[in-house]
């Protein structure tokens, strides 16, 4: 039904070409204000005009009225609608498929479900195709996600749980098993939509081998095997792929990374801090968390120092204002999780 409506509602918005002579009998179209601003009122009106009930079939000839369904809840009499001949209001060229709803209490809880179910499908389809499309431009841009040799083997399987980090590993597999109510999605107008948790970032705060990129390595493979398309990069290597895009024999241009650092559905940023500070790489880093922030995407970020420590590793010379931005912008969209106790590898 759904096709043939959508077919049904174009023709009504753009009827068949008329002849000459019909033509010349029309009112020239006037470009005037008032007529653009009610054209959606027109077409509405339009609509109406060329939409008939089944109820009222017996008035009108062309296609064979359909019998009345009925309503499964409580016996109602459900009839179909049809659409009229444009050159003759006498005749229906089509009736609908499926008959018109019920306005019955179960009818209507039954179709709110149903409703919810199809756009819940719809949602779900958009967000493959454009995961799709998303893992063909990394897949050009980048060798890899970064997720390199035996971090391709950090899953939350192989991650030792104890009663210091049992905390940590709960929180990062809860992100893991729950991302997708942290994607944001567009409404049928385009509009970006907060998604269900909107503090949908991870920020890892702890010491050295307490297991910050262990947990989220596992965020990553996780939903890599399940089709998200995720970076997950040092902000040392993040950086760098940018600077390649500067090579005059690379094919990709630093505004194409940059599009991708902001749009795919998951960037990981480990250990940030830990690099000597530009002037031009803070700007970079902030450009991307700021864009992250202001469309809702999910974003981790490890880092071995506390937020104020942080913000002087991250200023070049004295200005520290894009630090404290970016650092502002993260923990305003993030979830924090402190890690600090005594590092595995010294165990």
């Amino acid at each position: 039904m759904e096709n043939i409506g959508a077919v049904i509602n174009q023709i009504i918005k753009n009827p068949p070409a008329l002849s000459r002579g019909e033509l010349a009998q029309q009112r020239p179209a006037s470009n005037s204000q008032e007529n653009r601003t009610t054209q959606t009122a027109a077409e509405a009106e339009k609509k109406n005009e060329f939409e008939v009930s089944s109820r009222d079939a017996a008035k009108y000839g062309g296609a064979e009225a359909p019998d009345p369904a009925t309503c499964e809840f409580c016996g109602a009499a459900l009839y179909y609608k049809g659409i009229l001949n444009f050159r003759n209001k006498g005749e229906v060229m089509i009736w609908m498929i499926d008959p018109d709803r019920c306005s019955c209490k179960k009818a209507k809880d039954y179709w709110a479900k149903e409703d919810a179910r199809k756009e819940a499908e719809r949602i779900a389809q958009e967000r493959r195709e454009a995961d799709a499309r998303m893992q063909a431009k990394v897949n050009r841009l980048f060798k890899e996600s970064g997720i390199r040799g035996r971090f391709r083997n950090r899953t939350f399987e192989k991650f030792i749980v104890n009663n210091e980090n049992r905390k940590a590993y709960n929180v990062a597999k809860r992100y893991a098993d729950t991302f997708h109510d942290r994607l944001p999605h567009k409404d049928e107008r385009g509009v970006v939509m907060p998604p269900t948790i909107e503090r949908n970032g991870l920020l890892m705060i702890g010491s050295y081998g307490t297991g910050k990129t262990h947990l989220s390595t596992a965020i990553a493979n996780q939903l890599i095997n399940t089709g998200v398309p995720v970076i997950a990069m040092t902000m040392i290597d993040l950086l760098a792929r940018i600077k390649q895009s500067y090579d005059s024999t690379d094919t990709v241009s630093e505004a194409e990374i940059m599009k991708i650092y902001e749009d795919i559905p998951l960037l990981i940023i480990d250990d940030i801090g830990s690099e000597q500070p530009t002037e031009w790489g803070i700007t970079r880093i902030y450009a991307i968390i700021n864009a992250r922030y202001e469309a809702y995407m999910p974003t981790i970020v490890t880092t071995n120092y506390g937020t104020k420590e942080l913000i002087k590793r991250m200023t070049p010379g004295g200005d520290s204002h894009n630090a404290e931005k970016t650092i502002d912008r993260l923990k305003e969209m993030s979830e924090c999780l402190e890690m600090f106790w005594e590092s595995w590898r010294g165990r």
